[in-house]
């Protein structure tokens, strides 16, 4: 038999089947795997980029959401004050400002700037007419960006390195005829607003940075502060416009980032800020890296199960045919031989057919 098979080519059916389905395989293998990964790419950039935009503006709306209740309180009390007794409104300032661990001062300025009433009595005859939130609250609703606290830092003790700062905000106060007749203030502690951040970034999975107008970095959450010039986004702050870009900090490393150009609630005076979120993009690639493993052990899956259907097809329908071609051989050569009957395909059906007429007609 090897001699006689030794004049034809190796390859056999069988082989060339297996060959046929191997290249098959490796060739949809390759171009899935290719698809997959740049996919799993854009995929990973696209959520990314949409993860740090909803979580950065959700960030920002909860905080003013949450200035805005002290904006409401101050309304509140520039109401009751034209109608009420002086130790009145000390004492629902004093109700308002609570443990102070968060609003440190209330207090209300006549027209020449002599505090008339305060929370705890403090800054009483106190002259703030060149404090900004007073000048700046005759005229109309202020929030003033976070200042140094100057009169209130020689009373309050502070344990922030920066020392005591305020975020203000101030609304004029005008009797029953509409005329003004003083300004009523509220200091925030720029504390509170810092550890409020700072939760708002741990609960998103974000880094907040919390700029002015001209890019510079007020707070951030993770307590390093890059320069205006250091990257895009905060270039972008200084337009206010809404942005949202992936780029090399400096720390090395690629990010994604948001910019909030607006830190607003409803009727909350404009601070002038902008919040940037700041999202690491590792963080997600664990999660990636797990799925293109389970896409590449579910393609050896899927290989494996081919290589089974494969050897089944040559058992069932190729190895017939070879043992049709060996008993045509034999004939051929005068064996006395009778082919095997096989009708597992009309093929096959048909050459064992004609290979027993043969040999039928060779003994005749």
């Amino acid at each position: 038999m090897p001699d006689r098979l030794s004049k034809y080519p190796n390859l056999t059916l069988s082989r060339a089947v297996y060959a046929f389905v191997l290249v098959g395989m490796v060739a949809v293998g390759l171009l899935t795997a290719v698809f997959a990964y740049s996919t799993s790419s854009h995929i990973l950039d696209d959520a990314l980029d949409a993860a740090v935009r909803v979580r950065t503006n959700a960030a920002g709306e909860n905080f003013a959401r949450a200035l805005h209740n002290d904006w409401t309180d101050l309304r509140f009390l520039a109401d009751e004050i034209p109608g009420k007794p002086a130790q009145s409104t000390t004492d629902l300032m004093d109700g308002l400002r609570g443990d102070a661990a968060r609003i440190s001062w209330i207090g209300f300025a006549d027209l020449s700037g002599k505090v008339l009433q305060a929370s705890d009595d403090l800054l009483v005859n106190e002259d703030v007419s060149e404090r900004p939130w007073f000048r700046n609250g005759l005229r109309a609703p202020y929030a003033g960006n976070v200042q140094k606290a100057v009169l209130l830092s020689k009373i309050l003790a502070s344990d922030e390195p920066a020392g005591l700062r305020f975020i203000d905000l101030a609304l004029p106060v005008s009797n029953g005829n509409g005329q003004v007749i003083g300004v009523v203030g509220m200091h925030v502690n720029f504390a509170w607003a810092q550890s409020f951040l700072k939760d708002q970034a741990e609960m998103m999975g974000l880094t907040l940075y919390l700029s002015g107008v001209d890019g510079e970095v007020i707070l951030a959450t993770n307590g390093t502060q890059p320069a205006p010039d250091e990257t895009r986004i905060l270039l972008t702050a200084r337009s206010g416009a809404e942005a949202a870009t992936r780029e090399v900090w400096p720390d090395g490393k690629s990010y994604f980032s948001s910019l909030v150009p607006q830190v607003v609630y409803q009727d909350l005076p404009n601070f002038g800020w902008r919040l940037i979120g700041r999202l690491d993009g590792d963080k997600f690639n664990i999660g990636v890296d797990s799925l293109r493993s389970a896409g590449i052990f579910a393609l050896i899956g899927l290989a494996c199960v081919i290589a089974m259907i494969t050897a089944v097809f040559v058992l069932a329908f190729i190895r017939p045919i070879e043992l049709l071609g060996n008993a045509a051989e034999g004939i051929a050569d005068g064996e006395d031989i009778y082919p095997p009957d096989i009708n597992r395909t009309r093929e096959t059906a048909q050459l064992s057919s004609a290979l027993a007429r043969l040999q039928s007609s060779q003994n005749d």
